[in-house]
């Protein structure tokens, strides 16, 4: 039974009889009536080899921006460190507990928006100089953390 194109598959894939390997239906219907989509299975070298491809597009990427994704990963990882120690020992003062986790994601939201301005390759924020958009992210963090201290109570 040869199998059938998704039917996402562009018009020259289904002529030719070749078919996307990632989607691909076995026969027309399946037992209940109703279309079966099988996925194709991945094994470790297909993982192996995204890795190595993201691995190499990550080096080409400049420092200045390394630096800000260092900066989200450890405002996410202070982030979670909350909750896991709030799930342990309890949210007794819960004011402090929400405080806390939403500076981190605040702050890496932040963090991120700073990222999009300050690529080179973003070409909506070329004409924004990178010393406005640092500006710009120390403005809104003061602001960010003056609502959370006076959260705090």
């Amino acid at each position: 039974y040869k199998p059938l194109c998704f039917p996402l598959a562009s018009t020259a894939e289904r002529r030719g009889g070749r078919c996307p390997s990632a989607l691909t239906r076995l026969g027309p219907f399946s037992d209940s009536g109703k279309q079966e989509l099988i996925m194709a299975k991945s094994n470790a070298s297909d993982a192996q080899a995204l890795v190595r491809s993201l691995r190499s597009a990550y080096a080409a990427t400049p420092t200045n921006l390394k630096i800000i994704d260092l900066y989200v990963v450890f405002a996410i990882a202070t982030a979670i460190i909350q909750v896991v120690y709030m799930g342990i020992v309890g949210s007794f003062p819960f004011n402090s507990f929400l405080s806390g986790v939403l500076s981190c994601v605040g702050t890496a939201v932040l963090a991120v928006c700073l990222r999009i301005q300050v690529n080179k390759e973003n070409k909506e924020f070329k004409d924004l100089p990178p010393e406005r958009a640092f500006a710009d992210f120390v403005l809104c963090n003061l602001v960010l953390h003056l609502v959370i201290m006076n959260f705090l109570g």
